[in-house]
């Protein structure tokens, strides 16, 4: 194997580095399949944007609502609670981060701010009520605030965004998203084209190394098989006439 290395270091770099590209092709399969399972999770979500075909829809199906953050949502009495946006800030679901250029310190914390709201459709309001069990992802964020070292990202009051949630009627109550985990300014289409983009991109790489890694064996074999036919030639050219 070093003499293959030696003569040829192309081909000999390539077997040598076969193993770690092997692996990272076991990676990159792995993460094509996951994308690939959470692009037709989200593929099968329906996209809502009226109270009245949520109401079509069964109790705990997983929607994607489309709708704008109610102008009074942390004045009205529909919450019982509702966390006011920072000082010198509007920001009524945000996450912060440190200015640009400026380096996190240690055991520094950045809040991600995602309390209950109300969210307004063109037929009646709906309350948004984020997991208790799972920390909420924001994406696609409208707005940047800049406040001193930290900077926040989010949306405020009149904002257009898509939440998913569990759709929850409640009889004699106000109607419900519950179990949110997400907040995006973008819609579903946007967001089915970024899962298709990441989809091909990781598809890409997964058969880039399947390839390199097929190619890499293929060489091994035929250099082992050179080697030994050079072996046996020598063999017999040793070999004493009589």
């Amino acid at each position: 194997m070093l003499r293959v290395i030696q003569n040829h270091w192309l081909t000999g770099a390539m077997i040598f580095f076969m193993p770690v590209i092997f692996i990272f092709f076991l990676g990159s399969h792995m993460a094509y399949g996951q994308v690939k399972a959470k692009f037709e999770a989200y593929q099968d979500i329906p996209e809502v944007a009226r109270l009245s075909d949520l109401e079509a829809l069964p109790p705990g199906q997983v929607v994607m609502l489309r709708g704008r953050i109610a102008e009074a949502s942390c004045a009205s009495a529909m919450l019982s609670s509702c966390r006011r946006p920072p000082a010198g800030s509007d920001l009524i679901i945000y996450r912060e981060r440190p200015a640009k250029g400026r380096e996190v310190r240690f055991q520094e914390t950045f809040e991600l701010v995602f309390p209950q709201f109300v969210l307004a459709l063109p037929d009646g309001q709906l309350l948004i009520m984020p997991s208790l069990t799972r920390e909420p992802v924001i994406q696609h964020e409208l707005h940047r605030v800049s406040g001193g070292d930290r900077q926040r990202t989010g949306f405020r009051a009149g904002d257009l965004v898509t939440v998913q949630g569990q759709w929850q009627p409640e009889p004699g109550t106000t109607p419900a998203l519950i179990e949110v985990t997400g907040m995006t300014g973008a819609g579903k289409q946007s967001l089915m084209q970024e899962w298709q983009d990441a989809f091909r991109q990781v598809g890409w790489v997964r058969n880039s190394l399947g390839l390199f890694t097929l190619l890499s064996i293929l060489l091994l074999v035929v250099h082992l098989r050179q080697a030994k036919s050079n072996r046996d030639s020598n063999s017999h050219e040793a070999v004493p006439r009589k």
